[in-house]
């Protein structure tokens, strides 16, 4: 079940422009939310307006170092149709809705503007709001904070002739792609499901029967190189040394 987190929202300014010909156009915001924790955010806001023109948005989610993250545009269409403005006397409104989903844990800005055309000689009349999202879901992948590590069972006294139980952890997603090659021409490959609800990895190299082997083969004594990847993590390397 997801739990819902109500984003600390800070409503840095209610933009209101106000053209020559005395139309009125403001943006104001709801309550964001910040579900958790696949850190999907929404944001809430409603465009008000005096003139049944047709509008221009923009949305733009920024982050701390005022990079844009995303940014949508769409236009509110003229006139009281389907999809556009609200009537409700002189006052039009629009209910708009910002969603961004998988976002980072840090804090953000959504800022969004409404353009409305000026008309008989008048400048167009725009208007923007800010609002500050907090996104500070705890992890929900346990292996995300297990630090990577990998071994073979009895390395160092492991003959040509015999077989090497190799494991690891990690967070390498639902399975991880081991590489084993040697400095000569031995490579081999194989991916390996994680084990149950853990963070670990278990693959069978064997040597003299593929029956139930992960891996099969070598190319004799020496020091094998094992790298581990996946889930877009950095490579994990350990060695194997075989022996006659």
């Amino acid at each position: 079940m997801k739990k819902l987190v109500l984003g600390l929202s800070i409503v840095l300014g209610t933009g209101l422009a106000l053209s020559a010909a005395g139309t009125a156009l403001s943006v104001v915001f709801g309550e964001p939310t910040v579900l958790c924790p696949d850190r999907n955010v929404s944001a809430s806001y409603t465009i008000s307006t005096t003139a049944a023109d047709a509008a221009t948005v923009t949305e733009t989610l920024s982050d701390s170092s005022n990079a844009t993250v995303k940014q949508n545009v769409y236009t509110i269409p003229a006139g009281n149709v389907s999809g556009g403005w609200i009537f409700a006397g002189r006052t039009k409104t629009y209910d708009g809705l910002f969603q961004a989903n998988g976002l980072s844990n840090g804090t953000y800005s959504l800022q969004v503007c409404a353009t409305q055309a000026g008309a008989g000689g008048n400048p167009d009349k725009t208007v923007c709001s800010s609002e500050t999202i907090i996104v500070n879901c705890a992890d929900a992948n346990p292996c995300a904070s297990v630090g990577p590590f990998g071994e073979v069972v009895g390395n160092n006294r492991i003959s040509v002739v015999a077989a090497a139980q190799i494991q690891f952890r990690g967070n390498f997603g639902p399975s991880a792609l081991m590489e084993i090659k040697d400095t000569a021409n031995f490579y081999r490959s194989a991916s390996v499901a994680r084990a149950g609800d853990s963070c670990n990895y278990h693959a069978n190299w064997k040597f003299t029967n593929d029956s139930g082997a992960d891996i099969f083969g070598n190319s004799g004594a020496g020091v094998y190189t094992v790298t581990v990847t996946g889930n877009s993590q950095p490579p994990l390397e350990f060695s194997v040394t075989l022996t006659n």
